[in-house]
């Protein structure tokens, strides 16, 4: 749905977003993280099913992190940052300054600490993706307390978390600390005005830029 135009200045703007996350972040744990999001796709709800949308990949079957975060107002919608629990595990326990083996990465590994941690980790970044796409639209928000489950998912489950919603944004995402790559996708759901808002913004910028 975004023009190769309007894709590359949601990239970019997205990628300053999750840059002043990592930030942040990097203080939290103290020790550098990088927080890349190298692609950007926005799609209709009705399209999530389509076989050949990359982000396929983090729905398949098995246990995943989900933290979620709802946002209203005049800008609306529910953001998500979603991990594979295995990879969860690894980021926690790099954050914390320890060593995981590869026996020790499954779901049923996870305790109450680790989920403790990885919420302040999606906290800082939905908030900081969220509050900047605020202040790029000039609006104010309101935020529903945040929360964190460990859920297993089939192929289809998505549509449980996307129901109430028409477009959704997909960002790809890739955590880089010590030799550690952890992979996720951030889903920003979006009410119709609410992503018209975002795309008539983004269109201004670039009539401006071209002007």
């Amino acid at each position: 749905m975004l023009n190769e135009l309007q894709k590359d200045l949601m990239t970019e703007l997205v990628n300053v977003y999750v840059g002043q996350a990592a930030s942040m972040l990097s203080d939290m744990v103290n020790q550098k993280i990088i927080l890349n999001i190298p692609e950007v796709e926005l799609v209709s709800i009705s399209d999530v099913n389509r076989e050949d949308l990359k982000h396929n990949i983090f729905f398949s079957e098995g246990h995943l992190i989900t933290s979620s975060l709802k946002f209203g107002h005049e800008f609306n919608g529910k953001a998500f940052l979603m991990i594979p629990a295995d990879q969860a595990k690894i980021l926690v326990n790099t954050c914390l300054g320890e060593v995981v083996s590869g026996t020790d990465t499954q779901a049923k590994s996870l305790v109450d600490t680790d989920l403790d941690v990885l919420k302040e980790i999606s906290n800082v970044i939905l908030n900081a993706i969220i509050g900047e796409f605020g202040n790029f639209l000039e609006l104010k928000l309101e935020y529903a307390v945040p929360d964190i489950q460990l859920v297993f998912v089939t192929h289809t489950d998505h549509q449980v978390f996307l129901q109430n919603e028409i477009y959704v944004l997909i960002l790809h995402t890739s955590f880089l600390l010590a030799d550690v790559d952890v992979r996720g996708v951030i889903i920003i759901a979006l009410s119709m005005s609410s992503i018209s808002n975002l795309l008539g913004k983004i269109d201004a910028m670039l009539e401006g830029a071209n002007g």
